[in-house]
């Protein structure tokens, strides 16, 4: 009985949960089924809720395409190997309540953006929101709110959810605005201790040559890296291989 009230206070059925004692007590013969019976349809109830709850989290994600962890190949090369046991570490531990981030190092085509999306994929499972979106997407949408007197709002949308994704950090350069607002929600982020996952092709030491001046490049990946773990990957383009195989 008690884990048939637990279930419809979960439900928010108050007042059901309330009754449902004293209903019962009229139909002391049949108890128990009763009790079985309103059971199951709330555990049915309360999978059904969660199943579009989690629906809703990955649509709002928006990111792009579903790529999970079962699908990532650890064996495609040595620096994938190497971080295997890692990862899967990081994507069993509390990132949220830790506040961990992570940030994947690397040239185009060794599945940095996959791992990325797997993390964001199983957060949203666990309940947690997450918004996918690449460091061009994410400037262009900060540069054209301050244009409008909409920048507040803007970056709410960025602080809000629970784990951030950037993408392609390092394929455009930003100029001094988009640097300066870019850091607004990184440093906001952080000091919210709201973890981030990123995805970059350029090494540390040529995060100057992205945003505007050593200073706040500094500035931002010192942020970012704080509480971040750094996987590194190297070798030949997925792409590459998928190429070759095509043409053979």
């Amino acid at each position: 009985m008690k884990t048939l009230i637990e279930e419809l206070t979960r439900l928010k059925l108050d007042a059901f949960a309330a009754d449902v004692e004293r209903e019962l007590d009229k139909y002391p013969s049949a108890r128990e089924a009763i009790i079985g019976a309103v059971s199951s349809l709330a555990k049915a109830e309360i999978a059904a809720r969660k199943e579009r709850s989690v629906a809703y989290r990955i649509q709002q994600a928006h990111f792009g395409q579903i790529q999970t962890i079962d699908a990532f190949d650890f064996n495609y090369d040595q620096s994938t190997r190497k971080i295997k046991n890692r990862y899967l570490k990081l994507i069993e531990a509390d990132m949220i309540g830790q506040g961990i981030s992570a940030m994947f190092v690397g040239g185009c085509g060794l599945g940095k953006t996959h791992l990325a999306r797997s993390l964001g994929y199983h957060l949203c499972q666990q309940g947690h929101r997450v918004l996918f979106t690449t460091m061009a997407r994410l400037a262009l949408h900060l540069t054209s709110s301050d244009s409008t007197g909409t920048l507040k709002g803007a970056i709410d949308h960025y602080i809000q959810p629970t784990l951030l994704i950037l993408d392609e950090v390092g394929y455009v350069g930003l100029r001094e605005i988009e640097s300066n607002l870019v850091f607004q929600v990184i440093s906001t982020r952080h000091d919210k201790r709201r973890p981030f996952v990123v995805t970059t092709n350029r090494p540390f030491g040529e995060w100057n040559r992205i945003f505007h001046n050593d200073a706040i490049a500094h500035a931002i990946l010192d942020r970012l890296v704080e509480r971040a773990e750094v996987f590194y990957l190297e070798g030949k383009s997925y792409r590459e291989t998928h190429r070759k195989r095509i043409n053979t």
